[in-house]
């Protein structure tokens, strides 16, 4: 298998990825930690939120709403098996809030707001903004490591599943879910460019296949 078909059959994961922000979100109030030397963050989803799924599920259910969480459309289309294609993300870390669009499927971003800058001069200010753009990039690579680390973790994922399972099925998802901690260490399944495509007679590859965690 090239790296295209690589990429082109781990592209789910970045629909999984965002529906697990979604669902981490919703049952921690949005504070979401980025490790032990990293203070937490706040992330919640806002503005506008994409959904589909695959065969009879197909269907894109697009809503904007200023907290795209709470639409019952948005609820329904999770309980119909779709998972989030493209989501606006707002982060706040300390007193500085960014928001963020990225698409499940390639993983790009766009549409950038990034904090007000503090700075005056023009030299100052330009150096602040790739500070501030470099920062956003360190936390969304973070917590996809973290997410790739419990989805490739054949430990944890079939318990996160059956928690995200439940939260679907829950209009109003209570606190009793315990998130499973995430270990930095874990193996993760990264499309590598100088990986050999492993043999199908002997091994068997590290990535996830996609079954639908709900």
């Amino acid at each position: 298998m090239d790296l295209i078909d690589r990429l082109n059959s781990t592209s789910y994961l970045g629909r999984e990825f965002l529906t697990w922000l979604w669902f981490l979100s919703d049952l921690q109030e949005g504070l979401i930690s980025l490790g032990e030397d990293s203070p937490a963050i706040e992330l919640f989803l806002t503005d506008r939120i994409v959904l589909s799924g695959s065969g009879q599920s197909a269907e894109r259910v697009a809503i904007r709403t200023e907290d795209p969480s709470l639409s019952i459309e948005a609820r329904t289309a999770l309980r119909q098996g779709k998972k989030v294609e493209k989501a606006t993300l707002r982060i706040i870390s300390g007193q500085r809030e960014w928001t963020v669009t990225i698409d499940g499927e390639s993983l790009a971003v766009s549409s950038v707001k990034i904090p007000a800058l503090l700075t005056r001069e023009n030299d100052e200010k330009f150096h602040e903004r790739l500070a501030l753009i470099d920062q956003l990039d360190s936390m969304l690579l973070t917590l996809f490591e973290k997410f790739l680390s419990t989805r490739t973790d054949s430990s944890q994922w079939p318990t996160v599943a059956t928690q995200m399972k439940d939260w679907v099925r829950d209009e109003n998802p209570p606190d009793r879910f315990q998130i499973p901690p995430v270990h930095n260490d874990a193996p993760t399944s990264s499309p590598d460019e100088d990986s050999p495509a492993p043999d199908d007679d002997n091994e068997t590859s590290e990535t996830p296949d996609e079954t639908p965690p709900f």
